[in-house]
């Protein structure tokens, strides 16, 4: 790829009329090797929409050859496919996927000649690791959810000949607050290319894997752009949630081991007394939850609503 189109395209693309994210503008120069940067927007719903929307641009100007998105799970790489199938081309006219070749493989073969790959990061695991097969079951949930907060064993990767190190210009990775931890860093850094990060929740290790945040997009500006709905605070507090509470000697308990997510009953054989700071972090009290959803159900029209004109229901 050559570093100046990057640049050209990077300071010239323009996203599609009609709204939505202006990221694509923004994104810096690559000539650097292997550059990592995050993209940051809170209406996740048109997140899809902005990275089908650059990648087509890094394709058409920026002369990157081929892109590889990455997702961690199955259903939003199926959205992902969805919305490059509908994504029209703003300057050419037909979709995207008449123009490129955009492969979504559902085994364990990558398409050498495409221009796009979706696939989700279980399944380039499984790939690197020259597996004839992958269970796709495993790509219902991520990593993430199934291990919870509980640290996990980095996936080393060797290299494997099938897949070049250039196979790729570009790696975007999806969600990347969620698959930038230390266990897949190994299959992030696999290829020579430049690693783009999406996400509408930044953490603290999504930029220090990402080193720069190429653009913003805050709440405010999404309101008043049309993309978000402005909010208002309404505040519920009950007695736990200020002062928190106790559990009595005797009583029976529900807990939960964090790292396998099992749940056992058990007979506590002392008084548990938790602040309000641990509510809903290390303890869970049903009763406080179904009082603050019965408050808020009360309330949800009139009082949250003051300047509607007309209310559903009764």
């Amino acid at each position: 790829m050559d570093p100046a189109a990057g640049r050209h395209a990077a300071g010239a693309a323009p996203l599609a009329a009609g709204g939505g994210y202006q990221w694509a503008a923004r994104v810096p120069n690559w000539g650097s090797a292997q550059f990592r940067c995050a993209l940051e927007g809170r209406p996740a719903p048109g997140k899809t929409f902005t990275a089908v929307s650059f990648i087509y641009w890094l394709i058409k100007l920026a002369g990157a050859k081929r892109v590889l998105l990455l997702v961690d799970r199955r259903n939003p790489e199926q959205q992902m496919l969805q919305e490059f199938r509908q994504y029209a081309a703003p300057d050419d006219g037909p979709k995207v996927t008449e123009l490129y070749t955009v492969q979504h493989p559902t085994s364990n073969q990558l398409d050498a000649v495409s221009k796009v790959t979706i696939s989700t990061i279980q399944r380039l695991y499984s790939v690197l690791r020259g597996e004839a097969e992958f269970d796709a079951g495993n790509e219902e949930r991520s990593s993430f959810e199934l291990n919870g907060e509980a640290p996990q064993q980095p996936r080393e990767v060797a290299y494997n000949p099938a897949l070049p190190l250039e196979d790729y210009d570009f790696v975007v990775i999806d969600e990347c607050h969620r698959s930038t931890y230390n266990a897949w860093q190994q299959v992030l850094e696999y290829f020579d290319a430049h690693l783009i990060g999406l996400t509408a929740t930044p953490a603290k290790q999504t930029f220090g894997f990402n080193q720069n945040l190429a653009m913003k997009y805050s709440h405010e500006r999404a309101v008043v752009d049309g993309m978000n709905a402005g909010s208002d605070i309404f505040r519920i507090q009950t007695e736990i949630t200020a002062r928190g509470s106790r559990v009595e000697k005797g009583s029976s308990a529900k807990r939960m081991e964090r790292r396998t997510r099992t749940r056992r009953w058990e007979t506590l054989d002392d008084e548990r007394v938790y602040s309000a700071t641990q509510l809903d972090r290390s303890v869970t009290a049903p009763d406080q939850i179904r009082t603050v959803l019965a408050e808020w159900k009360a309330n949800l029209f009139r009082p949250c609503f003051r300047r509607a004109r007309s209310y559903p229901g009764p």
